[in-house]
């Protein structure tokens, strides 16, 4: 079997240890590599990636680890290295030797360049250089790496903020403790009959992290500056610089345009559950939102989303979605247990090998439970290996969810929305595992443009309930949810498109002073429910910690693309199994394998034979 991590020696002190080693053995490599004049693509690249590779490694183990097993004492590495980790990499990437090599390969006439994997990721590698300040001199450059560290130091406080504050809320009533964790707000706030529960919740959950304020004004302040002093007009500009979206104006575009195609559906949807409600509330609060929308769904469908959830256990889910991988993609995947199993950082992870034509191509685990102050909220995928021909060495990802604890049965029962909350995580993975880019540097996501990196993740979406999973869903229940899908999506569209404008004016404007005023007023113009002192910016770590700053657009920009790639199967034949398997083979072998080799917009056009459109998305959600 291959080298996997030894979790149970990956301790605070020693990834201390670790770390100060190969900062030090980093910048002697680097430097080294500086002073070895001009060089081919192997001697640069390969040699910086060697050099800087266990550095990277060991640091996303320590993310990692204060994601899913919070502590202080993992907290103290996190503080004590982060600034000094965000310094060496800009001190890589500001290298003026470096970059001018990269710079002397792309413009020569070496055979480097003829590769066109090669020269994108040199490509990248010298836009990535610019952007991270390599032509700063002096005082510039200082204050340039002073924001750098400064923003991950906040980004880092904003995150276990959240997580604290969410841990030490309980409420109790009536012998029942309340929480508002992930696993168990959404299903509360959905089926509680209780509103003064599901207010008191409700009120708890969106006021969290006041104390985030602070620092999103900062953060906000700080990019600002940054953007300025790399001369752009805003950070909004200096985002898009490495996206698909050509300008905030097309961003804009995107967003109006669906603004005006949900807008008349929006408020019959709003009519019809205030029509609902009326016998029982004189008024839909923001708390009553989610618990008379799962009533009006019952209603026009016939079923609950209990008497779904009992056909959904994680294990069937888990083996129906490999299955319908399976049949897509030509892949096996094969949970490995007992004295075979590596290591893991928590008894309830699991591990599985990916196989293709017989052959092992990768490997991931799945965290799958909540745990309460240990582990952050949502769900997310993450790459610890990418594939290296060179090195000999496989993928091997990681899937977090925030699924709700095994009963005395051993089984955790899901809720849709994490069915496929599961299913678009895997789809992240399968990008990352099912690469046929041998240059780890634009292997799996790697060089995947932002607003392009959720097309092969909300693509998995649209599989869950198809009858090919196996999963055991009677079909009249099936045929309910199916003629359910798209309830209440003018709502959800606008929900998203609240949260992408928000982000993108929040970054587009030379100053904000109230940051929650602008967003209670896009809020407002979508019809995004919220009460009067709501503090969701507070809490929004997608943009102030994780890496969608000016970018939370690309959910709806990537959903684009990736309905108009399921319209591909849609116009095959959904019924037919030999179509769809070609149709799945093609999308394989362009979307999932060419990752970050070429542009996503190319790959999508190598994909459909030409370029996208709204037209399916429209079409799929009923807004047409």
């Amino acid at each position: 079997m291959e080298n996997f991590p030894k979790w149970s020696e990956f301790t605070p002190e020693f990834a201390a240890c670790e770390l100060e080693r190969l900062l030090a053995s980093s910048e002697t490599t680097v430097a080294a590599i500086e002073s070895s004049g001009p060089a081919g693509f192997e001697d640069l690249v390969w040699r910086l990636d060697d050099a800087t590779r266990d550095l990277m490694r060991v640091w996303g183990g320590v993310s990692h680890m204060t994601a899913v097993m919070n502590s202080d004492a993992w907290r103290k590495v996190e503080n004590d290295f982060q600034e000094r980790i965000v310094l060496f990499g800009l001190r890589v990437e500001q290298s003026r030797p470096i970059y001018d090599a990269a710079k002397a390969l792309l413009e020569g006439n070496s055979k480097d360049c003829a590769d066109g994997v090669r020269r994108r990721i040199l490509e990248k590698m010298v836009q990535s250089a610019e952007l991270a300040g390599v032509a700063l001199d002096g005082a510039a450059r200082e204050r340039f790496n002073a924001i750098q560290a400064r923003l991950s130091c906040l980004a880092t406080d904003f995150s276990n903020s959240v997580i604290d504050a969410t841990k030490a809320y309980r409420y109790e009533k009536d012998g029942k403790t309340y929480t508002i964790d992930d696993a168990n707000y959404i299903e509360t706030m959905k089926h509680c009959a209780d509103r003064d529960v599901r207010e008191r919740l409700l009120r708890a959950r969106t006021t969290r992290a006041p104390e985030n304020a602070k620092r999103i004004d900062e953060i906000l302040v700080l990019r600002r500056e940054l953007a300025h002093i790399l001369g752009f007009d805003n950070y909004a500009d200096l985002s898009l610089a490495t996206k698909c979206a050509p300008s905030v104006a097309a961003v804009e575009a995107m967003t109006d345009e669906l603004d005006v195609a949900t807008a008349d559906r929006f408020t019959e949807e709003n009519e019809e559950l205030a029509e609902l409600a009326k016998p029982t509330v004189d008024k839909l609060e923001p708390w009553d939102v989610s618990f008379f929308a799962e009533k009006l769904r019952e209603k026009k469908y016939a079923y609950s989303e209990e008497e779904l959830k009992r056909h959904c256990e994680l294990s069937d889910v888990l083996a129906g979605l490999f299955r319908i991988s399976g049949f897509l993609f030509g892949i096996e995947v094969e949970e490995i247990v007992g004295d075979a199993k590596p290591q893991v950082w928590h008894p309830d992870v699991r591990f599985f090998a990916v196989r293709e034509n017989g052959r092992v191509v990768a490997h991931f685990y799945v965290d799958p439970y909540v745990r309460l102050g240990l582990k952050q909220g949502g769900a997310w995928m993450n790459e610890f290996r990418n594939r290296n021909d060179r090195l000999g060495t496989t993928p091997l990802a990681v899937l977090v969810l925030n699924c709700k604890a095994p009963d005395e049965n051993g089984k955790s029962y899901l809720p849709y929305r994490e069915v496929e909350t599961l299913f678009h995580e895997f789809g992240h993975s399968l990008q990352c595992m099912l690469t046929k880019i041998g240059e780890e540097d634009a292997a799996g996501i790697n060089l995947v443009e932002w607003d392009a990196v959720e097309v092969a993740s909300q693509f998995m979406e649209n599989w869950c309930l198809d009858d090919r999973t196996g999963i055991e869903v009677p079909a009249d229940l099936k045929a309910k949810v199916r003629a359910a899908k798209n309830f209440r999506a003018a709502a959800a569209c606008r929900r998203q498109l609240s949260f992408g404008k928000t982000d993108m004016e929040l970054h587009v404007a030379d100053r904000v002073d109230s940051p929650n005023d602008l967003k209670n007023s896009i809020f407002g113009h979508f019809g995004t429910p919220i009460i009067p002192g709501d503090g969701f910016l507070n809490t929004f770590g997608h943009i102030f910690a994780g890496g969608y700053a000016a970018g939370y657009y690309g959910y709806k920009w990537s959903e684009v693309m990736s309905a108009d790639c399921y319209g591909a199967f849609e116009e095959a034949g959904l019924g037919d199994d030999e179509a769809v398997k070609k149709v799945g083979r093609s999308y394989r072998d362009t979307i999932l394998a060419l990752g970050g080799s070429e542009s996503a917009y190319d790959v999508f056009v190598r994909f459909r034979g030409r370029k996208p459109t709204s037209a399916a998305l429209l079409r799929q959600q009923g807004l047409a």
